[in-house]
């Protein structure tokens, strides 16, 4: 789903202007976000095959050894990295670059000067 997304902004690109940046900005934040998003995903792949066990320190275990709870206070290292971290980064880079892509700060814009109109028409 956020390979479709990346292409879709990646398509509407060429209606952007401005500098590479504020043409390409969306995109590269699309993209982050994807890799990012998937980092845990991949963990856990990894960890099934046994290619990354969960064994000692560094191992791929999102909670730490001895623990109870599967809760915020037990998470690894590697648990706040992958599963905290990268999830909900790339989530974040996700909801801007695709704000972005809709221009809505300029639709806001245009929004707060058409309220400033009917406002100033009613009095």
């Amino acid at each position: 789903m956020v390979l479709s997304i990346c292409i879709y902004i990646e398509y509407t690109a060429s209606r952007r202007r401005g500098t590479h940046w504020n043409k390409w900005g969306p995109t590269y934040l699309c993209i982050l976000a994807g890799l990012l998003i998937m980092m845990d995903q991949t963990r856990h792949i990894l960890q099934d095959l046994n290619w990354w066990p969960p064994g000692p320190p560094p191992g791929s275990s999102q909670y730490r050894p001895g623990c109870e709870d599967e809760s915020l206070a037990c998470l690894s290292a590697v648990g706040w990295i992958f599963t905290f971290f990268a999830t909900y980064t790339g989530f974040a880079l996700l909801f801007v670059g695709t704000l972005w892509n809709g221009n809505i700060c300029e639709k806001l814009r245009e929004i707060k000067e058409k309220w400033k109109e009917l406002r100033a028409a009613d009095n």
